[in-house]
């Protein structure tokens, strides 16, 4: 209702400043027909003798003269200002409706742009998701060749060879994790230790296994100190890649 309400009052605006216009236009006009009657007039009494017919029409244009002056300005104004009213009202009246016509045209459209807006954000984060998903992977295969490595038919080679291949896969990708991930334990004790889990610890963090009854605190045996990094950061990633794409391929020009 906000464009109505602008509209309407910049309406009246415009209205009132026309009838004020018009409304000194008009008694500016009177004013030298005024001016030119009170000539006549002068004209007329300066005449000697004039005849009974000339006097009764001389004093006649001399009353209504002095009635017009009298009551005309007041009339007028109210006049104007009753009619601009009026006007604006009914002007408000039309573009009202005209307003919510097409409010009710457009509405179905605002609906639509909102839920259009949502599934796109939506549909951008699950890409985005997706492609860091990937990119540890990728950053793994381009410094380790860890995918070619999975790739691989390991029954064509002896263990010892295998052996040494593994060395360097793990060498690369020790570099990648540390770089990227910065690694350090959840729970920082020897696996095989026996520790305590206070009431308070994180299910995510922490996960319960065997014989799990009652509450907090446990104990138990350290089978796996968990991994978490501190390097939170998300990378920033180039918005014109692909993201079914882990690696390129390597083409040498000949």
């Amino acid at each position: 209702m906000k464009p109505v309400k602008a509209f309407s009052r910049r309406t009246l605006f415009v209205v009132l400043m026309f009838m004020l216009l018009l409304f000194g236009i008009i008694n500016g006009l009177l004013s030298v027909g005024y001016q030119a009657i009170s000539e006549m007039i002068l004209a007329l009494e300066r005449i000697p003798d004039p005849p009974s017919q000339l006097v009764e029409f001389v004093n006649e244009i001399v009353v209504y003269k002095q009635l017009a002056e009298t009551y005309f300005l007041p009339i007028s104004g109210a006049f104007f200002f009753v009619f601009a009213i009026v006007l604006w009202f009914f002007l408000r009246i039309i573009n009202g409706g005209l307003f919510k016509k097409e409010q009710k045209t457009v509405s179905p459209k605002t609906k639509k742009g909102p839920a259009e807006e949502s599934r796109k954000i939506k549909e951008e984060k699950r890409e985005q998701d997706r492609r860091i998903y990937l990119y540890l992977i990728s950053l793994l295969q381009r410094e380790g060749r860890l995918l070619d490595f999975f790739s691989e038919n390991l029954d064509l080679y002896e263990d010892s060879q295998i052996g040494a291949a593994v060395r360097n896969i793990h060498q690369n990708c020790k570099k990648v994790v540390d770089k990227n991930l910065s690694l350090r334990p959840v729970v920082d004790k020897n696996e095989g230790e026996e520790i305590v889990v206070e009431p308070d610890f994180d299910p995510n963090a922490i996960k319960l296994t065997g014989n799990v009854t009652g509450d907090p605190p446990f104990k138990g045996i350290l089978r796996h100190k968990g991994w978490q990094t501190e390097k939170p950061e998300l990378p920033t990633l180039s918005s014109g890649q692909d993201s079914r794409i882990i690696a390129p391929a390597e083409v040498e020009v000949v």
